[in-house]
Protein backbone atom coordinates (compact mmCIF):
# COMPACT_ATOMS: atom_id res chain seq x y z
CA UNK A 1 0.00 0.00 0.00
CA UNK A 2 2.97 2.28 1.07
CA UNK A 3 4.45 1.93 -2.38
CA UNK A 4 0.87 2.84 -4.53
CA UNK A 5 1.56 5.58 -6.33
CA UNK A 6 -1.86 6.99 -5.46
CA UNK A 7 -1.09 7.25 -1.90
CA UNK A 8 2.49 8.99 -2.29
CA UNK A 9 0.71 11.37 -4.81
CA UNK A 10 -2.15 11.95 -2.00
CA UNK A 11 0.83 12.91 1.05
CA UNK A 12 2.80 14.84 -1.54
CA UNK A 13 -0.40 16.93 -2.10
CA UNK A 14 -1.62 16.78 1.17
CA UNK A 15 1.88 18.52 2.37
CA UNK A 16 1.73 20.95 -0.61
CA UNK A 17 -1.48 22.52 -0.26
CA UNK A 18 -1.51 25.71 2.02
CA UNK A 19 -4.40 27.78 0.80
CA UNK A 20 -4.05 30.08 3.74
CA UNK A 21 -0.24 31.36 2.77
CA UNK A 22 -1.34 31.43 -1.14
CA UNK A 23 -4.38 33.70 0.30
CA UNK A 24 -1.91 35.82 2.46
CA UNK A 25 0.48 36.33 -0.82
CA UNK A 26 -2.33 37.59 -3.04
CA UNK A 27 -3.80 39.79 -0.38
CA UNK A 28 -0.28 41.34 0.39
CA UNK A 29 0.23 41.71 -2.97
CA UNK A 30 -2.91 43.82 -3.59
CA UNK A 31 -1.89 45.88 -0.50
CA UNK A 32 1.26 46.63 -2.38
CA UNK A 33 0.15 47.54 -5.42
CA UNK A 34 -2.61 49.91 -3.84
CA UNK A 35 0.28 51.41 -1.79
CA UNK A 36 2.35 52.13 -4.56
CA UNK A 37 -0.59 53.44 -6.40
CA UNK A 38 -0.82 56.10 -3.24
CA UNK A 39 2.30 56.85 -3.30
CA UNK A 40 2.46 57.61 -7.38
CA UNK A 41 -0.77 60.03 -6.48
CA UNK A 42 0.86 61.61 -4.14
CA UNK A 43 4.51 62.21 -6.01
CA UNK A 44 1.80 63.52 -8.53
CA UNK A 45 0.25 65.71 -6.20
CA UNK A 46 3.20 66.86 -4.54
CA UNK A 47 4.16 68.14 -7.90
CA UNK A 48 1.44 69.94 -9.54
CA UNK A 49 1.94 71.68 -5.43
CA UNK A 50 5.82 72.48 -6.11
CA UNK A 51 4.93 74.41 -9.56
CA UNK A 52 1.95 76.44 -8.14
CA UNK A 53 4.60 79.54 -7.28
CA UNK A 54 5.46 79.60 -10.48
CA UNK A 55 2.17 79.08 -12.45
CA UNK A 56 0.69 81.99 -10.79
CA UNK A 57 3.67 83.80 -11.83
CA UNK A 58 3.16 82.86 -15.64
CA UNK A 59 -0.95 83.97 -14.89
CA UNK A 60 -0.21 87.13 -13.36
CA UNK A 61 2.16 87.61 -16.18
CA UNK A 62 -0.13 86.52 -19.25
CA UNK A 63 -3.18 88.18 -17.65
CA UNK A 64 -1.10 91.79 -17.67
CA UNK A 65 0.01 90.68 -21.43
CA UNK A 66 -3.90 90.64 -21.72
CA UNK A 67 -4.72 93.84 -20.56
CA UNK A 68 -1.65 95.58 -22.36
CA UNK A 69 -2.85 93.86 -25.69
CA UNK A 70 -6.26 95.98 -25.11
CA UNK A 71 -5.37 99.22 -25.11
CA UNK A 72 -6.25 101.43 -28.19
CA UNK A 73 -2.76 103.40 -27.84
CA UNK A 74 -0.68 100.57 -29.56
CA UNK A 75 -0.27 101.79 -32.92
CA UNK A 76 0.47 104.85 -31.33
CA UNK A 77 4.41 104.43 -31.09
CA UNK A 78 5.21 107.12 -28.17
CA UNK A 79 2.10 106.83 -26.34
CA UNK A 80 2.21 102.87 -26.22
CA UNK A 81 6.33 103.37 -25.59
CA UNK A 82 5.50 105.35 -22.02
CA UNK A 83 2.76 103.04 -21.05
CA UNK A 84 5.21 99.84 -21.70
CA UNK A 85 8.26 101.97 -19.73
CA UNK A 86 5.96 102.92 -17.06
CA UNK A 87 4.42 99.26 -16.24
CA UNK A 88 8.01 97.60 -16.65
CA UNK A 89 9.16 99.93 -13.69
CA UNK A 90 6.45 99.16 -11.65
CA UNK A 91 6.01 95.88 -11.83
CA UNK A 92 9.44 94.20 -11.03
CA UNK A 93 9.10 90.85 -12.59
CA UNK A 94 8.86 92.53 -15.68
CA UNK A 95 12.54 92.23 -17.52
CA UNK A 96 11.15 94.25 -20.87
CA UNK A 97 7.28 95.24 -22.32
CA UNK A 98 6.86 95.12 -25.85
CA UNK A 99 4.57 95.32 -28.86
CA UNK A 100 5.04 93.83 -31.81
CA UNK A 101 3.44 94.27 -35.43
CA UNK A 102 2.33 91.71 -37.59
CA UNK A 103 4.84 92.31 -39.80
CA UNK A 104 7.78 91.67 -37.19
CA UNK A 105 8.82 95.28 -36.43
CA UNK A 106 8.87 96.56 -32.90
CA UNK A 107 8.66 100.53 -32.35
CA UNK A 108 6.93 100.15 -29.09
CA UNK A 109 9.00 98.84 -26.22
CA UNK A 110 9.86 99.64 -22.30
CA UNK A 111 13.70 100.28 -23.33
CA UNK A 112 14.79 102.83 -25.74
CA UNK A 113 12.97 104.46 -28.37
CA UNK A 114 14.43 102.68 -31.57
CA UNK A 115 12.40 100.60 -33.72
CA UNK A 116 13.84 96.82 -33.96
CA UNK A 117 13.34 94.43 -36.31
CA UNK A 118 12.44 90.81 -35.17
CA UNK A 119 11.25 89.39 -38.74
CA UNK A 120 14.41 87.21 -39.11
CA UNK A 121 13.67 86.06 -34.90
CA UNK A 122 11.84 82.64 -35.41
CA UNK A 123 10.85 82.06 -31.79
CA UNK A 124 8.62 85.71 -32.64
CA UNK A 125 7.57 84.25 -36.01
CA UNK A 126 5.81 81.09 -34.52
CA UNK A 127 4.39 83.27 -31.30
CA UNK A 128 2.54 85.13 -34.27
CA UNK A 129 1.52 82.10 -35.98
CA UNK A 130 0.24 80.50 -32.89
CA UNK A 131 -3.67 80.88 -32.09
CA UNK A 132 -3.87 82.07 -28.29
CA UNK A 133 -1.27 82.82 -25.90
CA UNK A 134 1.82 81.45 -26.27
CA UNK A 135 5.13 80.68 -23.96
CA UNK A 136 8.41 80.41 -24.72
CA UNK A 137 12.13 80.30 -22.97
CA UNK A 138 15.37 82.92 -24.90
CA UNK A 139 18.31 81.61 -23.18
CA UNK A 140 19.30 85.21 -24.11
CA UNK A 141 16.98 87.61 -24.54
CA UNK A 142 17.46 89.73 -27.64
CA UNK A 143 16.97 93.36 -25.47
CA UNK A 144 16.87 92.62 -22.00
CA UNK A 145 20.52 90.74 -22.53
CA UNK A 146 19.50 87.89 -19.82
CA UNK A 147 17.51 84.46 -20.00
CA UNK A 148 13.69 85.12 -19.61
CA UNK A 149 10.88 83.41 -20.41
CA UNK A 150 8.77 85.36 -23.05
CA UNK A 151 5.05 85.45 -22.45
CA UNK A 152 3.25 86.63 -25.64
CA UNK A 153 -0.50 87.91 -26.39
CA UNK A 154 -2.76 88.13 -29.71
CA UNK A 155 -3.80 91.80 -30.19
CA UNK A 156 -7.14 91.56 -32.06
CA UNK A 157 -8.50 94.98 -33.87
CA UNK A 158 -11.87 94.37 -35.47
CA UNK A 159 -11.25 90.66 -34.91
CA UNK A 160 -8.12 91.07 -37.34
CA UNK A 161 -4.70 89.75 -35.73
CA UNK A 162 -2.05 92.44 -36.04
CA UNK A 163 0.29 91.42 -33.61
CA UNK A 164 1.31 90.89 -30.14
CA UNK A 165 2.62 91.94 -26.90
CA UNK A 166 5.17 90.15 -25.55
CA UNK A 167 6.32 90.69 -21.63
CA UNK A 168 9.55 89.24 -20.16
CA UNK A 169 10.38 87.48 -16.98
CA UNK A 170 14.46 86.85 -15.75
CA UNK A 171 14.41 83.14 -15.58
CA UNK A 172 16.00 83.32 -12.12
CA UNK A 173 12.37 84.40 -10.75
CA UNK A 174 10.65 81.45 -12.21
CA UNK A 175 13.04 78.57 -9.98
CA UNK A 176 13.61 80.36 -6.51
CA UNK A 177 10.08 78.75 -5.55
CA UNK A 178 11.78 75.31 -6.54
CA UNK A 179 15.37 76.00 -4.48
CA UNK A 180 12.81 77.04 -1.23
CA UNK A 181 13.75 74.80 1.75
CA UNK A 182 10.29 73.08 1.64
CA UNK A 183 11.65 71.11 -1.29
CA UNK A 184 15.45 70.01 -0.35
CA UNK A 185 14.64 66.27 0.36
CA UNK A 186 14.94 63.65 -2.31
CA UNK A 187 12.36 65.21 -4.96
CA UNK A 188 13.76 67.13 -8.00
CA UNK A 189 11.82 69.03 -10.26
CA UNK A 190 11.80 70.88 -13.87
CA UNK A 191 9.79 72.81 -15.49
CA UNK A 192 9.67 73.43 -19.42
CA UNK A 193 8.00 74.37 -22.26
CA UNK A 194 6.17 72.48 -25.09
CA UNK A 195 8.67 72.57 -27.15
CA UNK A 196 11.57 70.75 -24.57
CA UNK A 197 12.93 74.34 -23.86
CA UNK A 198 13.86 74.16 -19.78
CA UNK A 199 12.60 77.27 -18.04
CA UNK A 200 13.46 75.90 -14.40
CA UNK A 201 14.69 72.76 -12.55
CA UNK A 202 15.73 71.90 -8.64
CA UNK A 203 18.80 73.55 -8.00
CA UNK A 204 19.08 75.71 -11.39
CA UNK A 205 18.63 75.43 -14.92
CA UNK A 206 21.94 73.89 -15.41
CA UNK A 207 20.53 70.53 -13.67
CA UNK A 208 18.13 70.10 -15.68
CA UNK A 209 19.85 67.35 -17.72
CA UNK A 210 20.36 65.32 -14.67
CA UNK A 211 17.23 65.48 -13.72
CA UNK A 212 15.11 64.55 -16.51
CA UNK A 213 14.57 61.13 -17.74
CA UNK A 214 17.48 59.48 -20.46
CA UNK A 215 14.71 57.45 -22.38
CA UNK A 216 12.34 60.62 -23.42
CA UNK A 217 13.62 63.62 -25.09
CA UNK A 218 12.34 66.80 -23.45
CA UNK A 219 10.37 67.60 -26.35
CA UNK A 220 8.15 64.24 -26.15
CA UNK A 221 7.30 64.95 -22.27
CA UNK A 222 4.53 66.74 -23.16
CA UNK A 223 2.98 64.07 -24.18
CA UNK A 224 3.03 62.04 -20.92
CA UNK A 225 1.44 65.15 -19.03
CA UNK A 226 -1.11 63.61 -16.38
CA UNK A 227 1.00 59.97 -16.42
CA UNK A 228 3.67 58.63 -13.97
CA UNK A 229 6.71 56.12 -15.17
CA UNK A 230 9.65 54.76 -13.81
CA UNK A 231 13.20 55.71 -15.74
CA UNK A 232 16.83 56.56 -14.86
CA UNK A 233 17.80 60.02 -14.64
CA UNK A 234 20.51 61.63 -16.63
CA UNK A 235 22.99 60.03 -13.16
CA UNK A 236 21.90 56.76 -13.85
CA UNK A 237 19.60 56.51 -11.13
CA UNK A 238 16.05 54.86 -11.22
CA UNK A 239 13.41 57.38 -10.49
CA UNK A 240 9.43 57.93 -10.54
CA UNK A 241 8.47 60.69 -12.63
CA UNK A 242 5.48 62.43 -12.63
CA UNK A 243 3.81 65.14 -15.06
CA UNK A 244 1.74 67.85 -14.96
CA UNK A 245 0.52 70.64 -17.20
CA UNK A 246 0.59 74.02 -15.47
CA UNK A 247 -0.40 76.53 -17.69
CA UNK A 248 -2.86 75.81 -20.53
CA UNK A 249 -0.32 73.20 -21.85
CA UNK A 250 2.10 75.28 -22.98
CA UNK A 251 4.17 74.76 -19.87
CA UNK A 252 4.28 71.74 -17.71
CA UNK A 253 6.30 70.27 -14.70
CA UNK A 254 7.94 67.36 -14.03
CA UNK A 255 8.88 65.43 -10.56
CA UNK A 256 10.78 62.44 -9.59
CA UNK A 257 11.58 60.66 -6.86
CA UNK A 258 13.77 58.14 -6.07
CA UNK A 259 12.45 54.55 -6.91
CA UNK A 260 14.77 53.23 -3.74
CA UNK A 261 12.42 55.32 -1.54
CA UNK A 262 9.07 53.71 -2.89
CA UNK A 263 6.75 51.14 -1.30
CA UNK A 264 9.45 48.25 -1.59
CA UNK A 265 11.99 50.85 0.58
CA UNK A 266 9.48 52.16 3.54
CA UNK A 267 6.84 49.44 3.66
CA UNK A 268 8.60 46.58 2.82
CA UNK A 269 9.84 45.50 6.26
CA UNK A 270 5.97 45.73 7.82
CA UNK A 271 4.68 43.50 5.00
CA UNK A 272 7.82 41.04 5.12
CA UNK A 273 6.91 40.94 9.05
CA UNK A 274 3.72 39.96 8.13
CA UNK A 275 3.93 37.65 5.25
CA UNK A 276 7.37 36.01 6.62
CA UNK A 277 5.37 32.73 8.94
CA UNK A 278 2.56 31.54 6.52
CA UNK A 279 5.22 31.98 3.02
CA UNK A 280 7.55 29.68 4.86
CA UNK A 281 5.37 27.16 5.74
CA UNK A 282 4.30 26.91 1.98
CA UNK A 283 8.06 27.70 0.88
CA UNK A 284 8.57 24.56 2.92
CA UNK A 285 6.25 22.03 2.17
CA UNK A 286 6.25 23.07 -1.48
CA UNK A 287 10.22 22.28 -1.52
CA UNK A 288 9.35 18.76 0.01
CA UNK A 289 6.80 17.90 -1.87
CA UNK A 290 9.02 18.89 -5.09
CA UNK A 291 12.16 17.00 -4.10
CA UNK A 292 9.61 13.65 -3.06
CA UNK A 293 7.99 14.36 -6.96
CA UNK A 294 10.72 14.15 -8.48
CA UNK A 295 12.91 11.31 -6.56
CA UNK A 296 9.32 9.05 -6.31
CA UNK A 297 7.96 9.99 -9.89
CA UNK A 298 10.09 12.54 -12.23
CA UNK A 299 12.98 10.64 -12.00
CA UNK A 300 11.13 7.14 -13.10
CA UNK A 301 9.48 8.81 -15.84
CA UNK A 302 11.98 10.47 -17.18
CA UNK A 303 14.30 6.95 -17.47
CA UNK A 304 11.04 5.53 -19.08
CA UNK A 305 11.21 7.97 -21.54
CA UNK A 306 14.89 8.53 -22.46
CA UNK A 307 14.69 4.55 -22.75
CA UNK A 308 11.93 4.69 -25.13
CA UNK A 309 13.44 7.54 -27.15
CA UNK A 310 17.02 5.51 -27.45
CA UNK A 311 15.09 2.54 -28.49
CA UNK A 312 12.90 3.91 -31.12
CA UNK A 313 16.16 5.93 -33.07
CA UNK A 314 17.46 2.59 -32.99
CA UNK A 315 20.11 2.58 -29.85
CA UNK A 316 19.71 -0.60 -28.54
CA UNK A 317 22.77 -0.53 -25.54
CA UNK A 318 21.31 0.27 -22.24
CA UNK A 319 18.86 -2.64 -22.60
CA UNK A 320 17.47 -4.13 -20.21
CA UNK A 321 15.67 -0.94 -18.54
CA UNK A 322 16.79 -0.90 -14.64
CA UNK A 323 14.93 1.68 -12.71
CA UNK A 324 16.25 2.48 -8.87
CA UNK A 325 13.67 1.72 -6.50
CA UNK A 326 11.11 2.26 -8.39
CA UNK A 327 6.57 2.14 -7.14
CA UNK A 328 5.03 -0.73 -8.06
CA UNK A 329 3.46 0.81 -10.78
CA UNK A 330 7.00 2.21 -12.40
CA UNK A 331 8.58 -1.19 -11.80
CA UNK A 332 5.17 -3.06 -13.69
CA UNK A 333 5.61 -0.71 -16.75
CA UNK A 334 9.91 -1.28 -16.35
CA UNK A 335 9.03 -4.85 -17.12
CA UNK A 336 6.64 -4.65 -19.81
CA UNK A 337 8.73 -1.90 -21.64
CA UNK A 338 12.02 -4.80 -21.17
CA UNK A 339 9.50 -7.59 -22.75
CA UNK A 340 8.42 -5.65 -25.60
CA UNK A 341 11.90 -4.18 -26.20
CA UNK A 342 13.29 -7.81 -26.56
CA UNK A 343 10.62 -9.29 -28.74
CA UNK A 344 11.12 -5.87 -31.18
CA UNK A 345 14.60 -6.69 -30.83
CA UNK A 346 14.56 -10.34 -32.06
CA UNK A 347 12.44 -9.41 -34.65
CA UNK A 348 14.13 -6.96 -36.59
CA UNK A 349 17.14 -9.37 -36.01
CA UNK A 350 14.94 -11.53 -38.17
CA UNK A 351 13.84 -9.16 -40.54
CA UNK A 352 17.45 -7.41 -40.63
CA UNK A 353 18.69 -11.40 -42.14
CA UNK A 354 15.36 -11.80 -44.30
CA UNK A 355 15.96 -8.99 -45.98
CA UNK A 356 19.91 -8.40 -46.33
CA UNK A 357 19.60 -12.49 -47.96
CA UNK A 358 16.44 -11.11 -50.26
CA UNK A 359 18.74 -8.04 -51.28
CA UNK A 360 21.88 -10.59 -52.10
CA UNK A 361 19.47 -12.76 -54.12
CA UNK A 362 17.28 -10.04 -56.16
CA UNK A 363 20.90 -8.23 -57.16
CA UNK A 364 22.66 -11.89 -57.92
CA UNK A 365 19.50 -12.28 -60.39
CA UNK A 366 19.40 -9.34 -61.73
CA UNK A 367 23.28 -9.33 -62.63
CA UNK A 368 22.93 -12.71 -64.39
CA UNK A 369 19.66 -11.53 -66.36
CA UNK A 370 22.20 -8.76 -66.98
CA UNK A 371 24.48 -11.11 -68.02
CA UNK A 372 22.79 -13.18 -70.02
CA UNK A 373 21.81 -10.45 -72.00
CA UNK A 374 25.14 -9.30 -72.71
CA UNK A 375 25.68 -12.45 -73.92
CA UNK A 376 23.32 -12.26 -76.52
CA UNK A 377 23.88 -9.09 -77.72
CA UNK A 378 27.58 -10.41 -78.28
CA UNK A 379 26.50 -13.46 -80.25
CA UNK A 380 24.13 -11.46 -82.15
CA UNK A 381 27.41 -9.15 -82.87
CA UNK A 382 29.05 -11.68 -84.06
CA UNK A 383 26.70 -12.61 -86.66
CA UNK A 384 26.11 -9.87 -87.53
CA UNK A 385 29.80 -9.44 -88.90
CA UNK A 386 28.79 -12.67 -90.75
CA UNK A 387 25.62 -11.45 -92.11
CA UNK A 388 25.99 -10.80 -96.30
CA UNK A 389 22.90 -8.81 -96.89
CA UNK A 390 21.63 -5.64 -95.64
CA UNK A 391 18.03 -6.73 -94.35
CA UNK A 392 19.69 -9.51 -92.16
CA UNK A 393 22.06 -6.63 -90.58
CA UNK A 394 19.38 -4.47 -90.12
CA UNK A 395 17.30 -6.65 -88.17
CA UNK A 396 20.44 -8.07 -86.29
CA UNK A 397 21.63 -4.78 -85.27
CA UNK A 398 17.93 -3.85 -84.49
CA UNK A 399 17.88 -6.61 -82.25
CA UNK A 400 20.91 -6.32 -80.65
CA UNK A 401 20.02 -2.69 -79.65
CA UNK A 402 16.98 -3.65 -78.17
CA UNK A 403 19.17 -6.45 -75.97
CA UNK A 404 21.43 -4.07 -74.76
CA UNK A 405 18.67 -1.96 -73.63
CA UNK A 406 16.99 -4.66 -71.53
CA UNK A 407 20.37 -4.64 -70.55
CA UNK A 408 21.09 -1.56 -69.53
CA UNK A 409 18.03 -2.12 -67.73
CA UNK A 410 18.86 -4.58 -64.95
CA UNK A 411 22.13 -3.09 -64.40
CA UNK A 412 20.68 0.38 -63.45
CA UNK A 413 18.34 -2.08 -60.81
CA UNK A 414 21.11 -4.21 -59.16
CA UNK A 415 22.65 -1.16 -59.04
CA UNK A 416 20.32 1.02 -56.97
CA UNK A 417 19.84 1.04 -53.31
CA UNK A 418 16.45 -0.31 -52.70
CA UNK A 419 16.39 -2.68 -55.82
CA UNK A 420 12.43 -1.75 -56.49
CA UNK A 421 12.40 1.33 -57.89
CA UNK A 422 14.31 2.90 -60.45
CA UNK A 423 14.97 6.93 -61.19
CA UNK A 424 13.40 7.12 -64.70
CA UNK A 425 15.28 10.42 -65.27
CA UNK A 426 18.74 8.68 -64.85
CA UNK A 427 17.52 5.74 -67.08
CA UNK A 428 16.52 7.41 -69.58
CA UNK A 429 19.66 9.70 -69.75
CA UNK A 430 21.73 6.30 -70.08
CA UNK A 431 19.21 5.44 -73.24
CA UNK A 432 19.86 8.65 -74.94
CA UNK A 433 23.69 8.41 -74.45
CA UNK A 434 23.77 4.33 -75.88
CA UNK A 435 21.62 5.40 -78.78
CA UNK A 436 23.18 8.30 -79.34
CA UNK A 437 26.97 6.38 -79.22
CA UNK A 438 25.58 3.87 -81.87
CA UNK A 439 24.08 5.91 -83.75
CA UNK A 440 26.68 8.91 -84.02
CA UNK A 441 25.80 11.01 -86.80
CA UNK A 442 28.57 14.50 -86.41
CA UNK A 443 26.79 18.07 -86.16
CA UNK A 444 23.50 16.50 -84.51
CA UNK A 445 22.46 18.76 -81.32
CA UNK A 446 20.75 16.40 -78.27
CA UNK A 447 18.85 18.51 -75.89
CA UNK A 448 17.66 16.63 -72.70
CA UNK A 449 15.40 17.80 -69.59
CA UNK A 450 14.72 15.39 -67.46
CA UNK A 451 12.27 15.29 -64.62
CA UNK A 452 13.25 12.94 -61.57
CA UNK A 453 10.11 10.31 -61.17
CA UNK A 454 11.20 6.86 -59.86
CA UNK A 455 9.41 3.67 -61.49
CA UNK A 456 8.90 0.26 -60.49
CA UNK A 457 10.33 -1.83 -63.89
CA UNK A 458 7.09 -2.76 -64.93
CA UNK A 459 6.67 0.86 -66.15
CA UNK A 460 11.04 1.66 -66.14
CA UNK A 461 10.84 -1.51 -68.99
CA UNK A 462 8.12 -0.73 -71.81
CA UNK A 463 9.59 3.45 -70.90
CA UNK A 464 13.11 2.76 -71.66
CA UNK A 465 12.25 0.61 -74.74
CA UNK A 466 9.63 3.43 -76.09
CA UNK A 467 12.54 5.85 -76.08
CA UNK A 468 14.88 4.02 -77.70
CA UNK A 469 12.59 3.60 -80.33
CA UNK A 470 11.45 6.87 -81.21
CA UNK A 471 15.09 8.10 -80.53
CA UNK A 472 16.18 5.96 -83.15
CA UNK A 473 13.58 6.93 -85.64
CA UNK A 474 14.42 10.61 -84.48
CA UNK A 475 18.07 10.25 -85.66
CA UNK A 476 17.32 8.47 -88.85
CA UNK A 477 15.01 11.34 -90.12
CA UNK A 478 16.67 14.29 -88.27
CA UNK A 479 17.02 16.92 -90.72
CA UNK A 480 17.40 21.24 -91.08
CA UNK A 481 17.51 24.01 -93.16
CA UNK A 482 20.20 26.03 -95.00
CA UNK A 483 22.56 27.59 -91.85
CA UNK A 484 20.77 25.95 -89.08
CA UNK A 485 21.87 22.61 -86.81
CA UNK A 486 19.96 19.58 -86.55
CA UNK A 487 18.67 19.00 -83.02
CA UNK A 488 16.87 16.33 -81.52
CA UNK A 489 15.16 17.29 -78.20
CA UNK A 490 14.07 14.45 -74.94
CA UNK A 491 11.98 16.00 -72.18
CA UNK A 492 10.44 14.03 -69.53
CA UNK A 493 7.84 16.54 -67.66
CA UNK A 494 5.40 15.83 -64.67
CA UNK A 495 1.72 17.08 -65.72
CA UNK A 496 -1.05 18.18 -63.81
CA UNK A 497 -3.40 15.42 -62.08
CA UNK A 498 -0.01 13.42 -61.51
CA UNK A 499 0.52 12.58 -65.27
CA UNK A 500 4.09 12.52 -66.85
CA UNK A 501 4.68 13.26 -70.55
CA UNK A 502 7.79 11.56 -72.58
CA UNK A 503 8.14 13.90 -75.93
CA UNK A 504 10.98 12.97 -78.41
CA UNK A 505 11.46 16.01 -80.96
CA UNK A 506 13.54 16.23 -83.93
CA UNK A 507 14.18 19.08 -86.67
CA UNK A 508 13.05 18.72 -90.01
CA UNK A 509 14.21 20.10 -93.14
CA UNK A 510 15.61 19.49 -96.53
CA UNK A 511 19.32 18.39 -95.74
CA UNK A 512 19.53 15.08 -94.60
CA UNK A 513 22.47 14.19 -92.52
CA UNK A 514 22.52 10.30 -94.09
CA UNK A 515 20.56 9.22 -96.61
CA UNK A 516 17.82 5.99 -95.20
CA UNK A 517 18.41 2.65 -96.59
CA UNK A 518 15.49 1.72 -98.27
CA UNK A 519 15.55 -1.57 -95.95
CA UNK A 520 15.06 0.79 -93.01
CA UNK A 521 12.01 2.26 -94.38
CA UNK A 522 10.02 -1.15 -94.85
CA UNK A 523 10.29 -2.92 -91.86
CA UNK A 524 7.57 -1.10 -89.71
CA UNK A 525 8.95 -2.93 -86.65
CA UNK A 526 9.58 0.30 -84.60
CA UNK A 527 6.32 1.66 -84.93
CA UNK A 528 4.55 -1.50 -83.94
CA UNK A 529 6.72 -1.78 -81.58
CA UNK A 530 6.13 1.87 -79.97
CA UNK A 531 2.40 1.31 -79.93
CA UNK A 532 2.93 -2.00 -78.01
CA UNK A 533 5.02 0.04 -75.09
CA UNK A 534 2.45 3.04 -75.19
CA UNK A 535 0.10 0.33 -74.31
CA UNK A 536 2.00 -1.41 -71.64
CA UNK A 537 1.92 2.03 -70.49
CA UNK A 538 -1.64 2.68 -70.20
CA UNK A 539 -0.97 5.99 -71.92
CA UNK A 540 -1.84 8.28 -74.85
CA UNK A 541 0.39 8.90 -77.60
CA UNK A 542 0.17 12.29 -79.81
CA UNK A 543 2.45 13.25 -82.95
CA UNK A 544 2.71 17.12 -83.68
CA UNK A 545 4.26 17.69 -87.02
CA UNK A 546 5.05 21.36 -88.78
CA UNK A 547 7.44 22.50 -91.29
CA UNK A 548 10.05 22.98 -89.02
CA UNK A 549 9.81 19.51 -86.40
CA UNK A 550 8.31 16.53 -85.76
CA UNK A 551 7.71 15.40 -82.09
CA UNK A 552 5.93 11.79 -80.43
CA UNK A 553 4.48 12.72 -77.42
CA UNK A 554 3.47 10.07 -74.58
CA UNK A 555 1.28 10.78 -71.81
CA UNK A 556 1.24 8.21 -68.85
CA UNK A 557 0.60 8.02 -65.51
CA UNK A 558 2.65 6.87 -62.62
CA UNK A 559 1.72 3.17 -61.01
CA UNK A 560 2.67 1.68 -57.94
CA UNK A 561 3.67 -1.92 -57.51
CA UNK A 562 0.18 -3.50 -57.32
CA UNK A 563 -2.07 -1.54 -60.06
CA UNK A 564 1.10 -1.96 -62.35
CA UNK A 565 0.80 -6.04 -61.90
Amino acid sequence: MVNRLSFRLFALLALALFPLGVIAVYQTDQVLDETENLRRNALFFETTSAARDERELIQQTLGSAEGLAALSILDDAPACREVMREFAETNAHIAFAGYTKLSGIMECGSEGDEVRDFRTLERLQRALDADGPSVYVAPLGSISQQPVLVVNHPVYVDRSLTGIVSLSVPLRLTYQPLTSPRYDHELRFVTFTNDGQTISASGGRENADDILPQMIDPEDLTRHVGTTFTGEDGLGEERIYAVASIFQDQVSVIASWPARTSVWGGALAFYVLNLLFPFAIWAAGLAFAWYELRRVVIRHVRDLRSAMRRFALGQRDGFPLRLQNPPEEFAEAERAFNRMAIIIAESEARQDKDLKDKEVLLKEVHHRVKNNLQMIASIMNMQLRSAKTPEAKFMLASLQRRVNGLAMLHRTLYTTPDLLTIEANELLEAVVTDISTMMTVPGIKIERELDALPLYPDQAVPLSMLLAEALTNALKYVGAKKDETPSVRVTLKEQSGGQYQLSVINSKGPIMLRPIPEVETISGLGTKLMKAFVSQLDGHQEVTEDDDHYGLHVTFERKDFESAT
